[in-house]
């Protein structure tokens, strides 16, 4: 099976002044991300405001993000809370030529374990990509349990879980159950503590600024190194919690507008800080160098 990387970053959608998708622009941040020190991204996630893009604006980009950005990953985040909706997804996912598909715990329904079950075994068997899943119960209000985790790490095709839990207990139990099944961070401030356990790697979210960092982190701790990735771990700390003090996606994207990249307003019901949190997450974000081209435009 491809290998997917362990550095991804969730990629921010960008727009153009009238709203519509930037396609080109996006291609520039995306090669600017790998540059950084991705291994790839995920493209329309939800730091890509998946829900306010079209099906068709969806498929496009995976396809130019693809195209453009060639042996580097390209996960697709095609989950949504509707089974077969999300299996349509998977297969222009699959068409647009992405490395594998994101898909998250069905959210706003609270299924019981049984339906978060067979809604990711209908998506893993309607497609030859590999599956990963994304387990954040403070988005979708309703978390896997271990058992439910492990189940699905017997499907071939799942070959992992974004865990945005904060539940490092869990965690560590399925990397001890499963080694072969990866786990990735999903908490930028979660990163270290899971790579310590064992984690694979990070789709993270300051990755849009500070990849080359969290992959010395990563590297470091592979290495055994732990006392020095600490180090860059407690640095980045007040960063990462600059980067969501108007929730993500609002706030990273507000930095990178803020530091030159033409990524346009997010779609509604997103809005960007006031000047009085702007203030604070740019002072903290002015502390730290950054993975940012001249010119970013």
């Amino acid at each position: 099976m491809t290998e997917l990387g362990r550095l991804l970053t969730a990629m921010v959608t960008p727009y153009t002044p009238d709203g519509t998708v930037d396609y080109a622009h996006a291609r520039r941040l995306a090669a600017h991300l790998v540059r950084s020190g991705n291994h790839g991204i995920v493209a329309v996630g939800t730091t890509g405001e998946s829900p306010l893009l079209t099906d068709d604006e969806k498929a496009r980009l995976w396809e130019e993000l693809k195209q453009d950005l060639g042996v580097a990953t390209v996960v697709a985040g095609a989950g949504t809370n509707d089974t077969r909706h999300s299996i349509h997804l998977t297969r222009l996912a699959e068409k647009a030529g992405a490395d594998a598909i994101l898909a998250v715990v069905p959210y706003y329904l609270k299924p019981p374990q049984e339906g978060i079950y067979q809604h990711f075994k209908a998506i893993a068997e309607s497609t030859t990509l590999p599956v990963i899943l994304y387990d954040v119960p403070g988005r979708v209000g309703t978390a896997m349990t271990l058992d439910t985790i492990l189940r699905l790490a017997e499907i071939p095709n799942v070959v992992g879980n974004k865990d945005a839990t904060a539940n490092l207990a869990q965690a560590a139990a399925v990397i001890e159950a499963r080694p072969d099944f990866k786990v990735w961070s999903g908490n930028d401030n979660d990163s270290f503590h899971l790579y310590c356990l064992g984690a694979y790697g990070a789709i993270s979210v300051t990755g849009h600024i500070v990849a080359g960092q969290q992959r010395r982190m990563l590297d470091l701790v592979i290495e055994g190194r732990v006392a020095e990735a600490a180090a860059i771990h407690r640095r980045l700390c007040p960063l990462t919690d600059a980067c969501f003090l108007n929730g993500s996606p609002s706030t990273i994207r507000y930095v990178l507008r803020q530091l030159g990249f033409e990524i346009g307003l997010p779609r509604l019901p997103v809005v960007e800080p006031d000047a009085v949190v702007g203030a604070k997450v740019m002072a903290e974000v002015r502390k730290h160098a950054l993975d940012v081209p001249v010119g970013a435009r």
